[in-house]
């Protein structure tokens, strides 16, 4: 026994010193390859698996946490939006086409991002629906759903990540294969108040493909902060176009309302910080705050693995990948692209699996 922890606490050391001297340049981040020492060394702040999963799904793309105590899964090709409590137990479902983003304001409404049929066209769009769950006692199956916003002339746009600010205004990520446009590019955040009449797009986010810390491209998803307007934006590196594929914005009323970047990588003293490193994802899908003290979440469907950051945007070691998992002699997530969090466990939709993993911290069993 002495001679497997001796063993254990070697790993350990030669794994933080590579984890430091990772950290130093602007080289990708090796996600996958992180957190590789023993889940059997008691010492261990780690995330382990909650078993079963929970099956059914085919390429579960989004997972919500709500204000109602209910989880919300977008059952993407299965063409439902799926209630369910912790325990996994499938309460109703809803028919939506190709649900691929949830969030629910403090009314409890939620507020999907699917597709809908436009007859004028005869295409297929993207659209934004609010389903009234408060008003129907949360029977998702009786609940009233209105479409709130679409762009006929947009076909091939979709809307990628919901968040909801305070007062029930919220943003809604956009996205699309077409930026040419300086006016009205695809890839824009809109602000819409909570009777869903748009207010404006977000001028502090650029489309453009650059390195800019505000520049955008290719948007994935959005997470807010508790009780702010604070929020995190994640979106795709482009094949290494964008290096900085989570930024993180905060809000500020006076003098101008508006938002600006949490830290600034011209500034020596942010430079090196963890969450600005560049080129630490290739294609982040969905970012979560979670846990007492707002931890970021962030799920990369590319590189299968969790990456973990406390509100001063330091790197969590509890972050995982596919070695992580293999130690606990678990499949490697493959291709996820949803993640929540409710009370210390964590919630991954994994989406090449067609299953919702669940883990929890190895000191919170």
């Amino acid at each position: 026994m002495k001679i497997k922890q001796s063993y254990i606490s070697i790993i350990s050391i030669l794994i933080f010193l590579l984890l430091i001297t990772g950290c130093t340049g602007d080289d990708k981040y090796p996600i996958n390859k992180l957190v590789s020492v023993s889940y059997n060394s008691v010492n261990d702040t780690s995330y382990v698996e909650i078993t079963p999963s929970f099956t059914g799904f085919n390429n579960p793309t989004a997972i919500l946490a709500g204000n109602d105590q209910l989880l919300y899964v977008a059952d993407k090709y299965n063409n439902r939006l799926v209630q369910m409590n912790e325990a996994g137990i499938i309460l109703e479902t809803r028919e939506i086409l190709k649900p691929i983003a949830i969030a629910q304001d403090l009314r409890l409404d939620l507020l999907v991002s699917g597709e809908i049929y436009y007859p004028a066209s005869g295409d297929t769009i993207g659209a934004i629906f609010r389903i009234n769950l408060y008003e129907a006692a949360h029977h998702l199956a009786q609940a009233q759903i209105e479409t709130v916003w679409i762009e006929p002339s947009k076909p091939n746009r979709r809307f990628t990540g919901i968040g909801v600010l305070l007062e029930n205004n919220y943003f809604v990520v956009r996205d699309g294969p077409d930026n040419s446009s300086f006016i009205d590019p695809d890839s824009k955040v809109i602000w819409f108040d909570k009777n869903d009449n748009k207010i404006t797009t977000l001028s502090d986010l650029t489309t453009r493909a650059g390195s800019g810390i505000t520049d955008i491209l290719r948007p994935t998803g959005i997470a807010m902060f508790p009780n702010s307007n604070d929020f995190v934006l994640t979106q795709s590196s482009v094949n290494g176009t964008m290096p900085y594929c989570a930024l993180w914005m905060v809000y500020t009323k006076l003098p101008d309302e508006g938002w600006s970047p949490k830290f600034n990588p011209t500034k020596p003293e942010e430079k090196y910080r963890d969450f600005i490193k560049p080129n630490r994802f290739v294609e982040p899908s969905a970012p979560v705050i979670g846990g007492s003290y707002a931890d970021i979440f962030i799920i990369d469907s590319k590189l299968d693995s969790l990456v973990k950051f406390d509100r001063r945007g330091n790197f969590k070691s509890e972050s995982f990948g596919a070695a992580a998992l293999q130690l606990l002699d678990r499949p490697p997530l493959k291709n996820p692209k949803g993640v929540a969090f409710k009370v210390k466990t964590l919630y991954i939709a994994d989406s090449g699996n067609d299953m919702i993993r669940r883990f929890r911290l190895s000191t919170d069993k």
